[in-house]
Protein backbone atom coordinates (compact mmCIF):
# COMPACT_ATOMS: atom_id res chain seq x y z
CA UNK A 1 0.00 0.00 0.00
CA UNK A 2 1.41 3.18 -1.04
CA UNK A 3 -0.86 5.89 -1.38
CA UNK A 4 -1.11 9.40 0.07
CA UNK A 5 -4.43 10.65 2.07
CA UNK A 6 -5.33 14.07 2.52
CA UNK A 7 -7.92 15.30 4.55
CA UNK A 8 -8.66 19.21 5.20
CA UNK A 9 -9.87 21.10 1.80
CA UNK A 10 -9.68 24.84 3.72
CA UNK A 11 -8.26 27.56 2.27
CA UNK A 12 -5.12 26.49 2.27
CA UNK A 13 -5.61 22.17 1.62
CA UNK A 14 -7.13 22.59 -1.74
CA UNK A 15 -4.83 24.22 -3.52
CA UNK A 16 -1.92 21.81 -1.74
CA UNK A 17 -4.05 18.93 -2.37
CA UNK A 18 -4.42 20.32 -6.03
CA UNK A 19 -0.57 20.24 -6.10
CA UNK A 20 -0.32 16.59 -5.43
CA UNK A 21 -2.91 15.67 -8.03
CA UNK A 22 -1.06 17.60 -10.33
CA UNK A 23 2.25 15.91 -9.94
CA UNK A 24 0.27 12.54 -10.63
CA UNK A 25 0.62 11.14 -6.95
CA UNK A 26 -3.41 10.35 -7.20
CA UNK A 27 -4.36 11.62 -3.55
CA UNK A 28 -7.50 10.42 -1.73
CA UNK A 29 -9.23 12.99 -0.49
CA UNK A 30 -11.97 13.62 2.60
CA UNK A 31 -13.21 17.06 3.83
CA UNK A 32 -16.55 17.63 5.63
CA UNK A 33 -17.86 19.17 3.11
CA UNK A 34 -17.57 17.06 0.40
CA UNK A 35 -18.29 19.44 -2.30
CA UNK A 36 -14.44 21.04 -1.15
CA UNK A 37 -12.92 18.20 -3.87
CA UNK A 38 -14.45 19.00 -6.66
CA UNK A 39 -12.25 21.43 -8.56
CA UNK A 40 -9.64 18.50 -7.40
CA UNK A 41 -11.03 15.26 -8.66
CA UNK A 42 -11.00 16.32 -12.50
CA UNK A 43 -7.13 16.49 -11.91
CA UNK A 44 -6.54 13.17 -10.72
CA UNK A 45 -7.46 12.56 -7.10
CA UNK A 46 -10.16 10.79 -5.85
CA UNK A 47 -12.85 11.18 -2.83
CA UNK A 48 -12.66 8.99 0.07
CA UNK A 49 -16.17 7.91 1.26
CA UNK A 50 -14.82 8.20 4.98
CA UNK A 51 -12.08 8.82 7.03
CA UNK A 52 -12.01 5.32 7.70
CA UNK A 53 -11.73 3.87 4.40
CA UNK A 54 -8.88 6.77 3.55
CA UNK A 55 -7.12 5.61 6.74
CA UNK A 56 -7.57 1.89 5.50
CA UNK A 57 -6.00 2.75 1.89
CA UNK A 58 -3.36 5.44 2.74
CA UNK A 59 -0.14 4.67 4.03
CA UNK A 60 0.83 8.45 4.59
CA UNK A 61 -2.02 11.18 5.87
CA UNK A 62 -1.79 14.59 5.72
CA UNK A 63 -4.12 16.41 8.34
CA UNK A 64 -4.48 19.92 6.78
CA UNK A 65 -7.15 21.15 9.44
CA UNK A 66 -8.18 24.14 11.36
CA UNK A 67 -7.03 23.31 15.22
CA UNK A 68 -6.55 20.32 17.74
CA UNK A 69 -10.30 19.45 18.17
CA UNK A 70 -10.93 19.02 14.53
CA UNK A 71 -7.77 16.66 14.57
CA UNK A 72 -8.92 14.44 17.35
CA UNK A 73 -12.66 14.42 15.59
CA UNK A 74 -11.24 12.96 12.70
CA UNK A 75 -8.27 11.05 14.20
CA UNK A 76 -11.54 8.99 16.62
CA UNK A 77 -8.87 10.01 19.45
CA UNK A 78 -9.53 8.65 22.74
CA UNK A 79 -11.25 5.81 21.34
CA UNK A 80 -10.26 2.23 20.21
CA UNK A 81 -10.76 3.82 16.30
CA UNK A 82 -7.85 5.71 16.99
CA UNK A 83 -5.33 2.89 17.19
CA UNK A 84 -7.13 1.08 14.12
CA UNK A 85 -6.74 4.01 12.08
CA UNK A 86 -3.33 4.85 13.26
CA UNK A 87 -0.95 1.98 13.10
CA UNK A 88 1.05 1.57 10.51
CA UNK A 89 0.32 4.84 9.08
CA UNK A 90 2.49 7.75 8.64
CA UNK A 91 0.56 10.62 10.14
CA UNK A 92 1.60 14.36 8.86
CA UNK A 93 0.58 17.37 10.81
CA UNK A 94 0.91 20.36 8.56
CA UNK A 95 -1.55 22.74 10.47
CA UNK A 96 -0.63 24.73 12.59
CA UNK A 97 -1.57 23.82 16.98
CA UNK A 98 -0.13 24.64 19.92
CA UNK A 99 2.92 22.64 20.13
CA UNK A 100 2.54 20.76 23.20
CA UNK A 101 -0.66 18.97 21.42
CA UNK A 102 1.40 17.68 18.88
CA UNK A 103 4.23 16.57 21.05
CA UNK A 104 1.39 14.72 22.55
CA UNK A 105 -0.20 13.16 19.82
CA UNK A 106 3.47 12.56 18.39
CA UNK A 107 3.33 9.82 21.75
CA UNK A 108 0.32 7.89 21.12
CA UNK A 109 0.39 7.54 17.41
CA UNK A 110 4.21 5.98 18.05
CA UNK A 111 2.30 4.27 20.43
CA UNK A 112 0.00 2.23 18.65
CA UNK A 113 2.32 1.82 15.88
CA UNK A 114 2.42 4.63 13.51
CA UNK A 115 4.97 7.10 12.60
CA UNK A 116 4.23 11.33 13.10
CA UNK A 117 5.86 13.87 11.23
CA UNK A 118 5.40 17.43 12.11
CA UNK A 119 5.62 19.97 8.75
CA UNK A 120 3.82 23.33 9.05
CA UNK A 121 4.15 25.78 6.57
CA UNK A 122 4.67 29.03 6.49
CA UNK A 123 2.83 30.68 3.19
CA UNK A 124 -1.03 31.57 2.31
CA UNK A 125 -3.28 30.71 -0.65
CA UNK A 126 -0.98 32.43 -3.33
CA UNK A 127 2.13 30.70 -2.67
CA UNK A 128 0.18 27.09 -1.80
CA UNK A 129 -1.56 27.21 -5.05
CA UNK A 130 2.35 27.59 -6.96
CA UNK A 131 4.11 25.10 -4.45
CA UNK A 132 6.11 28.00 -2.76
CA UNK A 133 5.59 27.58 0.95
CA UNK A 134 7.92 26.66 3.33
CA UNK A 135 7.60 23.39 4.94
CA UNK A 136 9.20 23.54 8.71
CA UNK A 137 10.11 20.10 9.90
CA UNK A 138 10.11 18.03 12.88
CA UNK A 139 10.18 14.01 13.68
CA UNK A 140 12.09 11.17 13.55
CA UNK A 141 14.54 10.53 10.80
CA UNK A 142 12.14 7.13 9.10
CA UNK A 143 9.05 9.78 9.50
CA UNK A 144 10.25 12.59 7.58
CA UNK A 145 11.52 10.15 4.79
CA UNK A 146 8.23 8.93 4.30
CA UNK A 147 6.73 12.09 3.53
CA UNK A 148 10.12 13.51 0.80
CA UNK A 149 8.00 12.33 -2.32
CA UNK A 150 5.45 14.50 -2.04
CA UNK A 151 5.85 17.60 0.33
CA UNK A 152 8.75 18.78 -2.06
CA UNK A 153 5.56 19.09 -4.94
CA UNK A 154 3.82 21.44 -1.94
CA UNK A 155 6.42 23.58 -0.41
CA UNK A 156 9.81 25.26 -1.95
CA UNK A 157 12.02 25.26 0.64
CA UNK A 158 11.64 22.44 3.35
CA UNK A 159 13.92 23.46 6.53
CA UNK A 160 14.28 20.52 9.25
CA UNK A 161 14.16 22.15 13.00
CA UNK A 162 14.54 18.69 14.77
CA UNK A 163 12.43 16.74 16.90
CA UNK A 164 8.59 17.14 17.71
CA UNK A 165 7.57 20.01 18.42
CA UNK A 166 10.08 22.60 17.65
CA UNK A 167 8.77 22.32 14.08
CA UNK A 168 5.65 24.34 15.22
CA UNK A 169 7.63 26.31 17.51
CA UNK A 170 9.56 27.68 14.64
CA UNK A 171 6.15 28.25 13.36
CA UNK A 172 4.83 30.28 15.87
CA UNK A 173 8.03 32.18 15.81
CA UNK A 174 7.96 32.57 12.56
CA UNK A 175 4.35 33.89 12.72
CA UNK A 176 5.31 36.35 15.44
CA UNK A 177 7.91 38.32 12.74
CA UNK A 178 4.80 38.22 10.73
CA UNK A 179 2.99 39.66 13.10
CA UNK A 180 5.10 42.95 13.48
CA UNK A 181 4.82 43.43 9.49
CA UNK A 182 1.80 43.14 8.96
CA UNK A 183 0.86 45.08 11.81
CA UNK A 184 3.00 47.78 10.68
CA UNK A 185 1.59 48.02 7.25
CA UNK A 186 -2.18 48.20 8.36
CA UNK A 187 -0.83 50.99 11.18
CA UNK A 188 0.73 52.48 8.75
CA UNK A 189 -1.80 52.21 6.06
CA UNK A 190 -4.01 53.37 8.54
CA UNK A 191 -2.16 57.02 8.79
CA UNK A 192 -1.48 57.21 5.58
CA UNK A 193 -5.76 57.23 4.52
CA UNK A 194 -6.46 59.31 7.82
CA UNK A 195 -3.48 62.01 6.94
CA UNK A 196 -5.29 62.14 3.72
CA UNK A 197 -2.22 61.09 1.23
CA UNK A 198 -2.65 59.94 -1.87
CA UNK A 199 -2.25 56.36 -1.14
CA UNK A 200 -0.61 55.54 -5.23
CA UNK A 201 2.35 57.81 -3.59
CA UNK A 202 2.05 55.74 -0.31
CA UNK A 203 2.69 52.72 -2.30
CA UNK A 204 5.06 53.96 -4.51
CA UNK A 205 7.13 55.03 -1.44
CA UNK A 206 6.96 51.61 0.12
CA UNK A 207 7.77 50.00 -2.70
CA UNK A 208 10.85 52.44 -3.69
CA UNK A 209 12.10 51.52 -0.44
CA UNK A 210 14.05 48.36 1.74
CA UNK A 211 10.64 48.15 3.23
CA UNK A 212 9.77 46.27 -0.26
CA UNK A 213 9.02 42.84 0.22
CA UNK A 214 6.57 40.30 -1.01
CA UNK A 215 4.24 40.45 2.17
CA UNK A 216 3.70 44.11 1.41
CA UNK A 217 2.91 43.70 -2.33
CA UNK A 218 0.68 41.14 -1.40
CA UNK A 219 -1.08 42.85 1.54
CA UNK A 220 -0.97 46.68 0.20
CA UNK A 221 -2.61 46.29 -3.14
CA UNK A 222 -5.91 44.59 -0.95
CA UNK A 223 -5.84 47.51 1.43
CA UNK A 224 -6.07 49.94 -1.08
CA UNK A 225 -8.64 47.71 -3.56
CA UNK A 226 -10.38 46.97 0.22
CA UNK A 227 -10.37 43.40 -1.03
CA UNK A 228 -11.34 41.32 1.96
CA UNK A 229 -10.91 37.90 0.25
CA UNK A 230 -8.84 35.94 2.19
CA UNK A 231 -5.85 34.34 2.02
CA UNK A 232 -5.23 34.25 5.13
CA UNK A 233 -8.62 34.77 7.63
CA UNK A 234 -9.62 36.80 10.75
CA UNK A 235 -10.76 33.45 12.04
CA UNK A 236 -6.98 31.67 11.49
CA UNK A 237 -5.43 34.63 12.84
CA UNK A 238 -7.61 34.33 16.25
CA UNK A 239 -6.72 30.92 16.21
CA UNK A 240 -2.63 31.46 15.16
CA UNK A 241 -2.15 34.52 17.94
CA UNK A 242 -4.23 33.23 20.98
CA UNK A 243 -1.23 30.09 20.29
CA UNK A 244 1.15 32.24 19.94
CA UNK A 245 0.48 34.31 22.88
CA UNK A 246 0.00 31.19 24.86
CA UNK A 247 3.28 29.49 24.06
CA UNK A 248 5.27 32.69 24.74
CA UNK A 249 3.83 32.71 28.36
CA UNK A 250 4.81 29.48 28.44
CA UNK A 251 8.02 29.46 28.05
CA UNK A 252 8.27 32.90 29.32
CA UNK A 253 9.15 35.51 26.97
CA UNK A 254 7.70 39.08 26.39
CA UNK A 255 5.08 39.22 23.53
CA UNK A 256 3.88 42.74 23.54
CA UNK A 257 3.37 42.96 19.83
CA UNK A 258 1.74 39.78 20.00
CA UNK A 259 -1.42 40.67 22.56
CA UNK A 260 -1.87 43.68 20.77
CA UNK A 261 -2.26 42.04 18.05
CA UNK A 262 -4.56 39.44 19.18
CA UNK A 263 -6.70 42.28 20.54
CA UNK A 264 -7.30 43.86 16.66
CA UNK A 265 -7.95 39.81 15.48
CA UNK A 266 -10.65 39.00 18.09
CA UNK A 267 -12.06 42.56 17.72
CA UNK A 268 -12.38 42.19 13.61
CA UNK A 269 -13.67 38.75 14.98
CA UNK A 270 -16.38 40.37 16.80
CA UNK A 271 -17.23 42.53 14.63
CA UNK A 272 -18.45 39.96 11.91
CA UNK A 273 -15.34 39.92 9.88
CA UNK A 274 -13.76 36.78 11.10
CA UNK A 275 -14.12 35.34 7.34
CA UNK A 276 -11.82 38.38 5.41
CA UNK A 277 -8.66 38.50 4.85
CA UNK A 278 -6.20 39.30 8.05
CA UNK A 279 -6.16 43.16 5.69
CA UNK A 280 -9.95 43.86 7.87
CA UNK A 281 -8.11 44.93 10.53
CA UNK A 282 -7.65 48.09 9.08
CA UNK A 283 -11.25 48.36 9.56
CA UNK A 284 -10.50 48.06 13.55
CA UNK A 285 -8.15 50.62 13.13
CA UNK A 286 -10.53 52.92 11.54
CA UNK A 287 -13.50 51.67 14.04
CA UNK A 288 -10.92 52.60 16.86
CA UNK A 289 -9.68 56.03 15.67
CA UNK A 290 -13.80 57.28 15.07
CA UNK A 291 -14.24 56.62 18.75
CA UNK A 292 -11.01 58.18 20.10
Amino acid sequence: MQRIGFIGLGDMGVPMAMRLADAGLNPLLWSRRPESADAIIPRGAERAASVSELFAKCDRVVLMLADADAMDEVLDRGSPDFAKKVAGVTLVHMGTTPPSYSEALEAEVIEVGGQYAEIPVSGSTGPAATGDLVAMTAGSPTALAATEDFVNHMCRTIVPCGDVPKALQMKLAVNTYLTGLVMGLFEAFSFARDADLNLQTFQKVLEAGPMNCDLMRMKLPKLLNEDYTPQGSIRQACNNMQMIVDEGARIGTSMPTANVMRDLVEEAARSGWQDEDMVAIAKVLSKTGSRD
